[in-house]
């Protein structure tokens, strides 16, 4: 196989800054570490202290052992939207903004108690990791940016959780996940311009578990583990505009593979009835983003310009820290409040518009109904990604300053039978 000199062809720079987008668990909501936002109105509504204080359905994936406190079959449905204002202001003077800004993200759960407060059974129906980027396709910098890259995963999560002790209870799930992955890139053809696009999907599998320790009444401490998941992708991949035998060397249709790891992390919540109105909450949790070290890149058939060598993206593992409160106003309405850090874990190197990366801090507040048998929760959450000026890329002309701020709005209902 021929190796691409230091002077990148235009073809393979474009399959390259596209590539990056392949590796980003969070091209969600992106990875654990970017399926940053939580997927219920109750954990955005105390987005840095849910670990330990988590009790509705969707404890059954972030923190499974947590569900032993469900004594009633129960039913959650979350929805609601996120906009995500993303802006690139190249060194070359090319402003580049993110034309499909919205998000809609959903989930289902369902928790059984076999025997209450000893063993209960959960399930979620979710879409952990996702995200979709479009940018200009007549833009200077169409070439070195996907005109159009997007991910979507659904999840399949069943778990259970069992007391085995008087203050200690295990928790143990499994992740089933079938991905979709869509990339449109744009090449450079001489006097015209031709488009790449890759399609694949495949299946990918993984454990998650927790360990909820209650010291005292009025105290909780959570241990959360995911293992990694890697996602077999395969599927097509088309070069359109492109002559067969021209220069470019391109086979105009071949199989296409790839796989994504989303990686592992841990996680630790304490939990704390400060009275008997307010409960405070606080998280750690550590990722290993470095799981994403290489990428493979298979286009059967296509010659060196699309190589099936490995691309490297040597990101950083990272931390997220926070804190949430809630405070019960009556017997049937209470408050909540958050605030997460989440550091970058992306390097300048392989910074890319489609993927951009930053340090996040996340605001939240919640308001949340309960009934006899049915409750109601909304919260809303402002991310604030500090303005990134990245002056090292390996694409030159994607140095510049990247801004991004997003806005999500969380809406949660359950039924107890």
């Amino acid at each position: 196989m021929k190796t691409p000199s230091k002077k990148l062809n235009p073809a393979f720079t474009a399959l390259a800054a596209a590539a990056v987008f392949l590796a980003s668990p969070s091209a969600s909501q992106a990875a654990e570490s970017l399926s940053l936002i939580p997927e219920s109105a109750e954990a955005l509504g105390m987005v840095g202290g849910r670990f330990a204080n988590l009790s509705d359905a969707t404890t059954a994936r972030v923190a499974p052992a947590n569900m032993i406190h469900t004594t009633s079959p129960t039913v959650q449905l979350n929805t609601g939207f996120t906009h995500n204002d993303i802006q690139f202001h190249s060194i070359s003077a090319e402003r580049l903004t993110h034309q499909n800004p919205w998000g809609y993200p959903f989930s289902l759960y369902a928790l059984v108690p076999i025997v209450p407060h000893q063993l209960v059974f959960g399930i979620g129906v979710s879409t952990p990791y996702g995200f979709e980027a479009s940018y200009d396709p007549s833009s200077s910098l169409r070439y070195e940016v996907p005109s159009q890259a997007r991910l979507r995963t659904w999840s399949v999560s069943p778990s259970a959780a069992w007391r085995v002790h008087e203050k200690v209870t295990l928790g143990l799930g499994f992740d089933i996940m079938q991905g979709d992955l869509l990339i449109h890139q744009i090449i450079p053809l001489g006097g015209s311009d031709g488009r790449l696009d890759f399609d694949a999907e495949g299946w990918g599998l993984s454990g998650f578990g927790s360990i909820l320790w209650q010291p005292t009444p009025h105290q909780r401490l959570s241990l959360v583990g995911r293992l990694p998941l890697r996602l077999d992708m395969s599927g097509n991949f088309v070069a359109k505009g492109v002559p067969p035998g021209l220069g470019a060397g391109l086979a105009n249709r071949s199989e296409f593979g790839t796989e994504m790891t989303f990686p592992a992390s841990l996680a630790i919540g304490y939990g704390i009835d400060l009275t008997n109105r307010l409960t405070l909450g606080f998280d750690f949790k550590w990722t290993a983003n470095q799981s994403h070290d290489d990428i493979p890149l298979d286009t059967s058939d296509s010659n060196s310009l699309l190589p099936k060598s490995s691309i490297p993206l040597n990101w950083r593992n990272s931390i997220d820290l926070g804190t949430g409160a809630t405070y019960q106003l009556s017997e049937h309405w209470l408050l909540r409040a958050g605030y997460l850090f989440s550091e970058n874990s992306m390097p300048d190197r392989s910074y890319t518009p489609a993927i951009p990366g930053y340090d996040r801090h996340i605001f939240s507040l919640g308001v949340g109904w309960k009934g006899q048998r049915d409750r109601i929760d909304l919260a809303y959450g402002f991310v604030n990604q500090p303005d990134r000026s990245v002056t090292n890329a390996d694409v030159p002309n994607l140095n510049g300053r990247y801004q991004n701020q997003r806005h999500v709005v969380m809406l949660s209902v359950s039924h107890k039978f």
